[in-house]
Parts: structure tokens; C-alpha cells; sequence
């Protein structure tokens, strides 16, 4: 088994799943940090499995791109951050199953080309809809979908304990994973809830770092109102 953390970038044209650490049996009784590699990630998945919401950031490169990302997400599909790419920054804010974002002008000019200029025009300052068949973006707002892309089958992954360490003041144990895309390392809490805190990819394609944090804090997104909302596609 085998933990990715994709984001749903795949969707948005940035490369598939960007991270990799490991899994496997049951990991539940006994002294944690005495279990091994895959019972203890097993552990951590099923109690990231149990989170209401969580602070997700840091920065991959995918496709010789740069991709940065500090988003709170929950279950009930509640979000609010910003993802940077391509030389600009665009805020995001998802609620009821709605998905707005703000660019800033680099994205703009980055991504609308010789039309940036009249795309900034009419957006403004306002938040910009997101239309429905856009996956990735509804992945970067809704919990349960990045649980769901954290968790994939590869058999042919090795792992192993490589010590412990300390991240923010708690102990964590270091979990490295090898497969045919890389090592990678991921860090899991000593103490109960045993939460995976930080992934890195040092080797291999699409190196990277993503953090955990904010475990089951509230998410509070309100919903821009008419006036500061446009609709691309509505404007033909």
C-alpha cells in the first residue's frame, strides 16, 4: 500500500501524484514506535482517515514547475487558501460545493497570454467562478477527496524506520519510502493521534515537501456575495 499526496494537480494539467510514503498491516496496540515501517503509516492513515479538516502546505516541483500550496480544508468541502504556480499566486475559497478563485496579475499574465489584459479587465478585484468540471480545484477544498488521493495501492514498495526527529516541538518517526518514482520520507507523530505531519521527496521526479497541521480546527468560509463574483464563461 502507499500513501500519495496528489492534491488532484493532475487535473489542472501540473503531473499526477507528487509525493509517496508507505503503508501496509494494522497498526493498532503495542509500543507504537517499536512497530514496524508499514504498521506504523498504516496507523497514520486511518487516523488521518478520522480528521474533520486540516492545514495542508508547502511546495512540489512537477513538470519543471514550481507548485506552491497552503490551503484549510474540511469535510463538508469548506476551503480557503492560496496556490501558487507558474509565476503567479491565486487565492481560493470553496463552500457548498462552490469553487471561487482570485488570481493575482502574474497568473493572469502568466496563463491568459496576449489576453490578459482584457481578462484582468473585467475581473477586477472579484473572485472568479470555477467551473464545475474543474476536479482539481474541488479535490484542494473537499477532505474526503484528498484522503482519497492520499491512500493508493503499490505493491512493489519498500520502506523502512529511519529514526525519529522533531517537528514543531513533537516527536515524530521518520518513515522512508522507496518505489519506482523516488524516496521519499514521511513523519508520523509518536503521540496519539499518530497524524502524518510532513512528507518529502528528496530523489526522483517531482521533488518536494507538504506539511500537516491544523488537525480538526474550524474552517470558516463565507461565501462572496453577487457583486464580487464574475463568470468567465458567462461572458461568452
Amino acid at each position: 500500500m502507499t500513501i500519495k499526496v496528489s492534491m488532484g494537480l493532475a487535473a489542472l494539467g501540473l503531473g499526477a501524484a507528487l509525493l509517496t510514503a508507505c503503508g501496509g498491516d494494522d497498526g493498532s496496540g503495542g509500543d507504537f514506535e517499536g512497530q514496524s515501517a508499514d504498521k506504523i503509516v498504516e496507523r497514520a492513515k486511518k487516523d488521518m482517515e478520522g480528521l474533520d479538516s486540516v492545514r495542508v502546505a508547502g511546495s512540489v516541483s512537477t513538470g519543471g514547475q514550481e507548485i506552491e500550496l497552503d490551503m484549510q480544508l474540511n469535510t463538508d468541502a469548506d476551503c480557503t487558501g492560496t496556490l501558487g504556480f507558474g509565476g503567479g499566486t491565486t487565492e481560493l475559497l470553496g463552500t457548498g460545493g462552490s469553487v471561487w478563485m482570485k488570481p493575482d496579475e502574474a497568473f493572469w499574465t502568466s496563463f491568459a497570454g496576449d489576453n490578459a489584459e482584457q481578462v484582468m479587465s473585467l475581473v477586477a478585484d472579484k473572485w472568479v467562478v470555477v467551473p464545475d468540471g474543474e476536479d482539481g480545484f474541488a479535490e484542494l477544498c473537499d477532505l474526503d477527496e484528498l484522503l482519497d488521493e492520499l491512500i493508493a495501492g503499490d505493491d512493489d514498495t519498500t520502506y523502512s524506520k529511519t529514526g525519529d526527529d522533531e517537528i514543531d516541538g513533537d516527536k515524530v518517526l521518520a518513515i522512508e519510502s522507496k518505489d519506482d518514482e523516488g524516496t521519499s520520507t514521511g513523519y508520523v507523530l509518536v503521540d496519539e493521534p499518530h497524524y502524518l505531519v510532513k512528507v518529502e521527496k528528496t530523489e526522483g521526479d517531482e521533488p518536494g515537501s507538504v506539511t500537516f497541521s491544523d488537525f480538526d480546527e474550524s474552517v470558516d468560509v463565507q461565501a462572496p456575495s453577487d457583486s464580487e463574483v464574475v463568470d468567465l464563461n458567462s461572458l461568452g
